[in-house]
């Protein structure tokens, strides 16, 4: 049974799937669910840049968005622990090392991602965080 569930999340629709099954783990077990939104400081594009754009926001404010964004439309229950991170960096390795300081049982990650944030859940991001990962890893195809 997990305990503590680290996802990566980055506004896409494979993002938001992998909350989902994240939270079909979580069901009835207690566990907590830590999503994490990384800002690789690349400049935004498509939808992240178009909403930055269209509020005037800035990049922390960004990622809160995204991470507001995965709560509701995962549709996480109230009742469902849910700790909200964003770091800065490269996308594998933050992955990697937050889910070594929170002491995560599960990685899930979607299989692709989101404009100029493609790499933070597709290709060579997911293959490292695959193969240095010192627990399970879960990519989620759908």
């Amino acid at each position: 049974m997990f305990k503590k569930i680290l996802v990566a999340v980055d506004g896409s629709d494979h993002a938001i799937n992998a909350v989902s099954s994240a939270v079909e783990l979580t069901h009835g077990t207690g566990a907590t669910l830590f999503l994490l939104a990384v800002d690789g400081c690349r400049p935004l594009k498509g939808p992240l840049a178009e909403l930055a754009e269209a509020e005037d926001l800035s990049r922390d404010e960004i990622f809160e968005r995204v991470l507001e964004s995965a709560v509701i439309k995962a549709k996480i229950p109230s009742d469902t622990l849910v700790e909200q991170l964003i770091r800065v960096g490269d996308p594998a390795e933050k992955i990697l090392v937050e889910a070594d300081s929170i002491g995560a049982d599960l990685i899930i990650v979607g299989r692709r991602g989101l404009g100029a944030y493609a790499e933070l859940l597709l290709g060579s991001v997911s293959r490292k965080v695959l193969h240095l990962a010192k627990v399970p890893v879960m990519v989620v195809n759908v």
